[in-house]
């Protein structure tokens, strides 16, 4: 029986879990963005929709202190994982991808692997998180085109919860996407997530982030962009 042909997009997809863990050089994520620019829109948001989720999980796991997985989790991912023939840069670089994916479970209560995470339910664990610590503060913005952007912080957890008030959907065939901007003018923008729907006090956007960044907002092509290709339609800085 002939062998099946392993995906096309099947490493670039992989490499999404990379780049979420800021695991590859810079020289190596812009060759990996030059690939997305050019990949078809499907994988392009599938790889952001990846990115998104494994950032959301490591806002969770950030709040935490660090906990020693189960000798057996590692076993239960692997067998988890989708594709058993998986191309050669996955099996050389699980070894990044397997203890978060560990620490993932932990956190969201044995759930496997960060891929498998649906939409999180109304009370979003790493929001309530941010509630309950005291030095919580609340931060707004205004929205070009009307609404206001919320964003509760924790300077102490670096983790940040967007909710749009009075904020309309995006334009036809454009998404909004989160952008964590560094304080450094040489400094690039990145990606924190595209938002498949608006965010909400019930149903907020979570990310961590570094001191002294600016979170913001653009408009983007479906599928999110490597950077912002339009003027964000808010920002508001970080303590």
């Amino acid at each position: 029986m002939a062998d099946t042909a392993p995906r096309p997009d099947a490493e670039l997809l992989d490499l999404a879990y990379l780049c979420a863990l800021d695991a590859v050089p810079e020289i190596e994520r812009r060759h990996i963005e030059q690939r997305l620019a050019k990949a078809d829109p499907a994988v392009r948001q599938e790889f952001s929709d990846t990115v998104a989720r494994l950032h959301e999980v490591m806002a969770r796991v950030a709040s935490l202190d660090a906990q020693e997985p189960p000798p057996e989790l590692e076993a239960r991912i692997l067998a988890a994982l989708p594709d058993a023939e998986r191309p050669s840069v996955w099996q050389r670089r699980m070894r990044w991808v397997v203890p978060v994916a560990a620490a993932a479970c932990l956190v969201i209560g044995g759930s496997v692997v960060a891929d498998r995470i649906g939409t999180p339910p109304p009370a979003v664990p790493g929001a309530e998180q941010v509630h309950r610590q005291p030095d919580a503060r609340t931060l707004t913005e205004p929205v070009t085109g009307g609404g206001t952007a919320v964003v509760e912080v924790s300077p102490q957890q670096r983790l940040a919860v967007l909710a749009f008030d009075g904020v309309a959907e995006p334009p036809s065939g454009r998404v909004y996407q989160v952008w964590l901007v560094p304080s450094g003018t040489e400094s690039k923008p990145r990606s924190a997530g595209v938002l498949d729907e608006l965010p909400s006090a019930s149903r907020p956007f979570v990310t961590a982030f570094d001191a002294g960044e600016k979170l913001a907002v653009s408009v983007e092509p479906p599928g999110g962009s490597p950077a912002p290709t339009t003027t964000p339609i808010t920002g508001v800085t970080l303590p």
